[in-house]
């Protein structure tokens, strides 16, 4: 018999499901609203501690505040004055969260059902589908595509595929990236250290959006407030109230393809590594957040950057022919010394 078990609970109205190790404790939720990740149970030091700071209650997931750890689709972060031009046409999106902003995508407000199901002696892997997003639907985004997100846990270990497939008759724009906040204890993220191998940084306007054109690229060399590089001593990758709304391009990548950003605890010696699959890495200390300021951190994995349906230099990273599909990749990997 498989360790591994999946079970169905309610979080206050919402349907939820759970993925789990039962030889370890560690304890995956996911509210299929959003397909929205709830928790992450892991063991550290003989217990077992939730490294995610998402939704706490009904309540919160309603709301959205901040966000937390909302999967992104079929854009992430911000598009510039709520509009954007494709295929010759232009497009104006309606607000999609309770603070009336256009951001983070839509998936979050959409129900999604379990597609598929698989329970080996290795893993477990559920896969969460949605055929709603529709022309007609949602106002500015006139398409036809369907959604899956495959969550597969294995030990302490989480991976995670975004998949999107056109089933329209006409190329759509489209990205996808997850949001989550990450956590090694519960006094807050001033003492641990950051370490991300990026070298350029993207550069800002006064509304999030990235400046124009080559404008956008920065060289990590000129904002070393903002290097977080290997190469930096860690006593110089400590957080120590350091506000940061960044996100990172450039990112050194393995022989797969696959780049790392960790957070490391040095009082517990819990260390949380994010990984992904090409794209950008957005990192966030939660400084704007009315709930929970600064006790987590957001480390996100984006296909590519904030406004991107605007950019010419990524039209073809955020085009999708009809019939084609666009799957991006990231994880969790959990150690502690």
């Amino acid at each position: 018999m498989s360790k591994y078990k999946f079970s169905e609970i309610k979080f206050g109205i919402y349907k939820t499901v759970i993925l789990s190790d039962e030889s370890n404790g560690s304890r995956f939720q996911i509210s299929l609203t959003g397909a929205t990740p709830l928790k992450f149970n892991i063991p550290v030091n003989g217990r077992i501690f939730n490294i995610l700071d998402s939704f706490m209650s009904p309540t919160e997931l309603l709301e959205g505040e901040g966000s937390r750890c909302w999967m992104m689709a079929p854009f992430t972060n911000r598009i510039s004055d709520d509009t954007y031009q494709f295929n010759g046409n232009k497009y104006r999106m309606e607000p999609n969260s309770i603070n009336g902003k256009v951001i983070h995508g839509f998936s979050h407000l959409i129900p999604f059902e379990i597609y598929n199901l698989e329970i080996t002696d290795s893993f477990i892997e559920v896969t969460l589908s949605t055929t709603m997003i529709r022309p007609g639907i949602f106002k500015g985004y006139p398409f036809a595509l369907d959604l899956f997100i495959k969550y597969k846990l294995h030990d302490s270990h989480l991976d995670v595929k975004i998949i999107a497939e056109n089933v329209g008759d006409i190329p759509l724009p489209y990205s996808s990236g997850w949001h989550p906040y990450f956590k090694t204890t519960d006094d807050g993220i001033e003492h641990l250290i950051l370490s991300l191998e990026s070298e350029s940084v993207i550069l800002l306007d006064q509304n999030y959006i990235p400046l124009p054109g080559s404008l956008a690229y920065g060289s990590i060399n000129d904002f070393p407030q903002l290097d977080f590089r290997s190469s930096v001593p860690p006593q110089f990758r400590v957080i120590s109230h350091r506000k940061i709304d960044h996100c990172y391009d450039k990112i050194a990548k393995d022989t797969n393809g696959i780049s790392t950003a960790y957070i490391y605890d040095p009082d517990n010696g819990l260390k949380i590594s994010l990984t992904q699959k090409g794209g950008v890495t957005l990192v966030f200390t939660g400084d704007l957040l009315t709930v929970r300021p600064r006790k987590s951190i957001a480390i996100e994995p984006l296909q590519v950057m904030t406004n991107a349906f605007n950019r010419s230099e990524l039209r073809e990273a955020i085009t999708v022919l009809p019939g084609q599909k666009s799957t991006f990749e990231f994880g969790v990997i959990i150690s502690s010394s």
